[in-house]
């Protein structure tokens, strides 16, 4: 059966293999200015939703879409109890920190396992029944990641299109990490309309702040929780999805199977072992390729329109490193459009 791939914009996918249907993230209904490609409405099925982490970029839409489906997130624990609060049933929730080897299986025989047919996992009492792990249809390997940083000391720095050949050096202080990526949220763009009067917003803006004002629809956090990676194991082929430009090099190096194909996000400052990198988007996206054995294919994530800075991102530099330095070769997507993931 044929492995399927769409992209809804920013971060979030839909990935369809072997009877299962598995979202990366879930921003699916954003700010006005953005164009949507899909509604959590239009999704008829899911049977897994993998969460990157908890900004709001992408697990708004997780709660609607997991009570719509019955589908089970996999996630962070700041996403988790979002989640959990939103009335999604603990049943479905199944936490990750990064390390976890999880079987996944189709709807039948979850609900199979749910009423004590077929094989089933050995278990504690009063766990969830399971299906035997040797009748699972996929797997995915769950890795710790890191969330990119972003440039300059403040987001007055940030540019409106970035460069990911624009090399970058140095730190904008001694302790530079994704604290200030958390704090930049909670009290710098999730409280636009504190710092920016409201005759100075543009469309963007508003709609960004209109947005974010809404927590009952769009639950996200201004912490990320732990920024996770995922590598999706379909029979002898993986796809891995590291939906931030940031990574643990000694996780790349010795994961395995090694993917066949990676979605990379390409925006902002690289993060190196939770320091910046020193040098480009483009540079760093070579090294993950190099890591990870060179994959087949690479699909950038989270490079398209935004109504806040950056507006968007130039992924040109990038896609002629990565082909000129490796073997690798860049599929551009364009929205709502499946593609067949391996060839």
């Amino acid at each position: 059966m044929d492995s399927t791939l769409e992209w809804f914009g920013a971060t979030t996918f839909r990935l369809k293999a072997k009877g299962l249907t598995i979202f990366l993230d879930t921003w699916l209904e954003r700010p006005s200015v953005l164009p949507k490609f899909l509604s959590v409405e239009e999704v008829a099925e899911a049977d897994y939703i993998f969460i990157s982490h908890a900004h709001f970029d992408h697990l708004p839409g997780a709660d609607r879409l997991a009570i719509k489906t019955g589908a089970i997130v996999i996630a962070n624990y700041e996403a988790l109890r979002l989640l959990r609060a939103a009335g999604v049933p603990e049943k479905q929730l199944l936490p990750a920190s990064g390390g976890e080897r999880i079987p996944l299986f189709t709807k039948a025989k979850r609900d199979a396992a749910t009423n004590g047919k077929g094989l089933i996992a050995p278990g504690p009492p009063g766990a969830p029944p399971s299906p035997d792990t040797s009748l699972a249809d996929l797997a995915v390997h769950v890795w710790p990641s890191l969330h990119c940083l972003m440039p300059g000391k403040s987001h007055s720095d940030i540019p409106e299109i970035m460069d990911t050949g624009l090399v970058y050096t140095g730190a904008a202080s001694a302790y530079a990490c994704t604290v200030d990526i958390n704090r930049g949220m909670e009290y710098g763009l999730l409280r636009l309309e504190e710092h920016v009067p409201a005759e100075e917003m543009d469309e963007g803006m508003r709609s960004f702040a209109e947005y974010i004002g809404d927590r009952q629809t769009n639950i996200f956090s201004s912490c990320d929780g732990g920024q996770l990676m995922f590598n999706v194991i379909i029979g002898d082929k993986a796809v891995l999805w590291n939906a931030h430009l940031g990574a643990y090099d000694g996780i790349m190096r010795g994961m395995e199977p090694k993917p066949d194909v990676i979605i990379m996000g390409i925006a902002g400052r690289a993060n190196l072992n939770g320091r910046p990198f020193e040098g480009s988007a483009a540079q760093f996206a070579v090294e993950q390729v190099k890591w990870l054995g060179t994959p087949s294919r690479v699909i950038w994530c989270l490079h398209d329109q935004s109504c806040i800075k950056p507006f968007k991102v130039d992924t040109k530099p990038a896609e002629e490193l990565v082909e000129k330095e490796t073997g690798s070769q860049v599929l551009t997507m364009q929205y709502a459009t499946s593609y067949q993931l391996f060839r």
